[in-house]
């Protein structure tokens, strides 16, 4: 199982426990990443002032992985959005040429329109399989329950991902978590989103966005969130002790990546699956499970 490996910008820089965590797991599963030297950004940065260079930007990643004979699996949710409705866009064959016209003038092979795309998590449940990945599960997580935080991206645009999960009640990823034993939570404002999209231009209402989940997460008493998204992650943990110094409110909820919690499930070490770069520490989810 070999797939082309679209890390974005975002997670090399801001979440390295992610790439860890992702490459571990799916190196224990069978399935092997390939580093694409030559992807570049996904074209989210430009899309809001030049749609069309955007356009472009996602077609060439798109037309190199096609070149190689590699589907695409990704891990940011933003970037697999944006892929995702590069690829609804171009199945227009006047957008198409016109994009493949400006590939040509960059020395990019055409984009034909025949590469799959897929966030891992997608990936884990449609084609892994549940059945298999329940097959791994050596560590059961019976005594964590997490509240899980879905973001815009990952089931949005709904075309795009041909309907995947609903966006109104999404349910794949509690569905993953659960798969390892753990117990995934509703809680009244799970679709509320993470404020971090607008922290350039409204910086106190985008505070005040992740502050309301923290704080209906913490007060319901789980012992961390989980997500598959590195903005959300940065929103929740990188900017937790601030959201708590601006709202007035304390807030020590652990942020972990879906990939950590099944890595632990599948019992893989601490130290595989990035835990020493979690800024909100984990150490009393480590004790939880210790006396299991």
């Amino acid at each position: 199982m070999r797939y082309a490996f679209y890390i974005g910008c975002t997670i090399p820089v801001k979440a390295l426990k992610y790439e860890i965590s992702t490459r571990s797991l799916t190196g224990s599963l069978g399935i092997e990443l390939i580093d694409i030297p030559e992807f570049s950004c996904c074209g989210y940065p430009v899309r809001s002032m030049d749609f069309f260079t955007s356009l472009v930007m996602s077609a060439r990643n798109l037309a190199i992985a096609e070149k190689k004979g590699l589907d695409i699996i990704g891990i940011c949710t933003g970037c697999m959005a944006i892929l995702s409705e590069a690829k609804e866009y171009l199945e227009d064959p006047i957008i198409r040429n016109k994009v493949n016209k400006k590939l040509k003038a960059l020395g990019i092979k055409e984009y034909t329109g025949s590469v799959k795309v897929k966030h891992l998590a997608r990936f884990l449940y449609e084609d892994y399989g549940f059945d298999r990945l329940r097959e791994r599960i050596i560590k059961p997580l019976n005594s964590l329950e997490f509240g899980v935080h879905y973001g815009c991206h990952y089931m949005k645009p709904t075309s795009a991902y041909g309907h995947f999960d609903d966006p109104s009640n999404p349910a794949t990823l509690d569905e993953l978590i659960n798969l390892t034993g753990a117990t995934t939570i509703d809680y009244p404002n799970k679709n509320l989103c993470c404020g971090f999209t607008i922290m350039g231009h409204a910086e106190e209402l985008g505070l005040r966005l992740a502050a309301e989940k923290l704080e209906c997460l913490s007060n319901i008493g789980v012992d961390a969130m989980a997500l598959a998204c590195p903005s959300c992650c940065i929103a929740y943990e990188n900017n937790q002790k601030v959201v708590g110094k601006r709202t007035g409110k304390e807030f020590d909820l652990p942020v972990l990546y879906f990939t950590q919690i099944v890595g632990l499930s599948i019992g893989l070490e601490e130290e595989k699956l990035g835990f020493e770069f979690n800024r909100i520490k984990v150490d009393r989810i480590a004790k939880k499970l210790a006396r299991d």
